[in-house]
């Protein structure tokens, strides 16, 4: 359950897990293209490329499509390569921070699905359709800010489940930035909990290019499915 969450989930809001109620703005485009890295259960999953491709329909609305390729590597030497799982969502945020609300939130409905279907028999995707629903809350103060999220999972073959996370990013410069995040899982009868942690950075390059990444691992949860080591690097455009 917890790798289901993981693998539908990464990446969230790049370079965390955790996503926020931002959206790219009218008619702006941000891509993230980059790669990813979890070491669990003995077996190495990279995935690269990773192309995260979203689009602002107006003040408020983001168009999001992202899609993977995925490298497994295991313990004891098999090697496979295929397509991961891709992921299309629409973004609303229908409240903004103003002097007459104190948080911006938004909702994110998104689906995740496999093709071809081997890729899940191989164990390179997660096998069947996600239905992801989540809400996200935000606060700017004047250098850190501060999101959290909390959503709930549909898998067409599994049980579901829900995850959390909550995350902030503080401002060192005007090109460089730090963030943390706590990230979790759990299932309905809630026997099943994970929490991870990750520290990310965000260096602006040029007007249109900043390089982005985050390293971190599992706290706790099942030792044969939390993640000992993820990983997230990618350059974002933005135009």
């Amino acid at each position: 359950m917890l790798c289901l969450l993981w693998a539908a989930k990464a990446q969230g809001g790049p370079p965390l897990l955790t996503d926020d109620p931002d959206t790219p703005g009218p008619d702006h485009w941000e891509i993230n293209a980059g790669t990813t890295s979890v070491y669990a259960a003995h077996e190495w999953l990279l995935g690269a490329p990773l192309l995260d491709i979203n689009y602002g329909v107006g003040d408020h609305v983001q168009l999001k499509y992202q899609w993977q390729a995925n490298l497994l590597a295991q313990d004891h030497g098999d090697v496979s390569a295929g397509f991961g799982n891709s992921l299309a969502g629409v973004k609303w945020r229908f409240i903004d921070q103003t002097n007459a609300s104190w948080l911006e939130v938004s909702i994110y409905p998104q689906l995740e699905f496999v093709y071809p279907h081997s890729s899940a028999r191989r164990g390179l995707a997660v096998g069947g359709d996600n239905v992801l629903a989540p809400i996200e809350v935000e606060h700017k103060f004047k250098s850190l800010t501060v999101y959290g999220e909390v959503g709930y999972l549909w898998n067409e073959y599994q049980p579901a489940a829900g995850w959390y996370g909550l995350a902030g990013e503080y401002e060192l410069s005007e090109k460089f930035s730090l963030m943390g995040e706590f990230y979790g899982g759990f299932d309905r009868a809630f026997e099943h909990n994970g929490l991870s942690f990750n520290l990310g950075f965000s260096q602006v390059l040029t007007e249109h290019v900043a390089l982005i990444g985050s390293f971190g691992r599992g706290i706790f949860g099942p030792p044969e499915r939390a993640p000992v080591f993820m990983s997230y690097l990618a350059l974002r455009l933005t135009f």
